[in-house]
């Protein structure tokens, strides 16, 4: 039979392992694990910005996507499967699918995320400073002066699920026939494609620096571009999410400054989303361009201006 005095020291261990585990269980990592239907949290990246080409204008780069996995898994206490995705329309794919548990996505896929069949729901706002705008531009030394003479013209976008860079061009060029429409991932390859003569006119954000050599400007879109959004599958908005979201603003200013997380901050709403969102829907029900192929921007406009 143990001594009292062993038994004393049981005693004192067991006491202050209670105390521990009770304290332990007032801390937001505390409670379930925020995980997906498959055990794991799967999440996917999308640079903030639209048409980035690299980490300067918002891209994650490598180490600051592990350590983006690092404060997932820390404040979600599940395995986190991580996905960086550079083309907007891999991403539109991976939503289509219900691939992704969690996304941080640029305005465009969020437009798009929201009108999927379940919706995906937005919770954080993803911020940055710029005032978006998208237009369509050719060389200022060209003879295209009016979006009419954009008929028959070869037209430079970003892939689908870009807002500024493929719903809202589409959008204001209903009806124009285009002899040929050519992707590119970013701006900047589609601003050397316009300067190599390669297309006659591309998408642009007016939020970016002024293009060299001079553009310019055939459409500018009215629309007040929204923030993107950090958005979950609508199965996980209850339960552990509350417990996620506040360890996540608390350590929000660790997170890399591409990411423009807004601790606190719900997605944006009103009236600039719907008018969007409705735009994105309306385009996905048209018949989209092919690569390399001509193209008639065609089909229902609804809510045309």
């Amino acid at each position: 039979m143990p001594s009292r005095s062993v038994r004393n020291t049981v005693t004192a261990v067991a006491v202050l392992i209670g105390l521990f585990l009770a304290g332990c269980s007032g801390q937001p990592g505390a409670g379930p694990p925020f995980c997906g239907a498959s055990g794991e949290l799967r999440v996917g990246v999308v640079g903030v910005i639209e048409g980035a080409a690299d980490a300067k204008e918002g891209l994650l780069d490598q180490a600051q996507a592990f350590e983006l996995k690092d404060q997932l898994t820390a404040a979600s206490r599940c395995e986190v499967q991580m996905e960086p995705v550079r083309s907007p329309d891999l991403a539109r794919s991976r939503l289509s699918a219900q691939a992704w548990d969690l996304a941080f996505l640029p305005p465009g896929l969020m437009a798009f995320a929201l009108e999927l069949k379940p919706p995906y729901v937005p919770i954080r706002t993803l911020g940055t400073t710029r005032e978006s705008r998208s237009s369509i531009v050719v060389p200022q030394q060209g003879e295209i002066r009016s979006r009419v003479q954009l008929k028959g013209a070869r037209l430079g976008l970003l892939p689908r699920g870009s807002l500024t860079g493929f719903y809202l061009p589409l959008y204001n060029l209903h009806g124009l026939q285009l002899s040929e429409v050519v992707y590119a991932l970013d701006y900047s390859s589609l601003l050397q494609m316009l300067a190599s003569g390669r297309v006659d006119a591309i998408a642009w954000d007016e939020a970016r620096p002024e293009p060299t050599p001079p553009v310019r400007r055939i459409v500018t879109d009215t629309h007040a571009i929204p923030m993107g959004s950090m958005v979950v599958k609508q199965e996980l908005t209850s339960g552990s999410l509350a417990g996620l979201l506040a360890i996540l603003d608390d350590s929000a200013r660790d997170f890399p400054s591409g990411l423009g997380y807004v601790p606190g901050t719900p997605s944006p709403e009103g009236q600039r989303v719907q008018e969007l969102r409705a735009i994105v829907t309306h385009v996905e029900s048209w018949q989209l361009p092919e690569e390399g192929k001509p193209y008639r921007v065609f089909g229902p406009i609804g809510a045309r201006r």
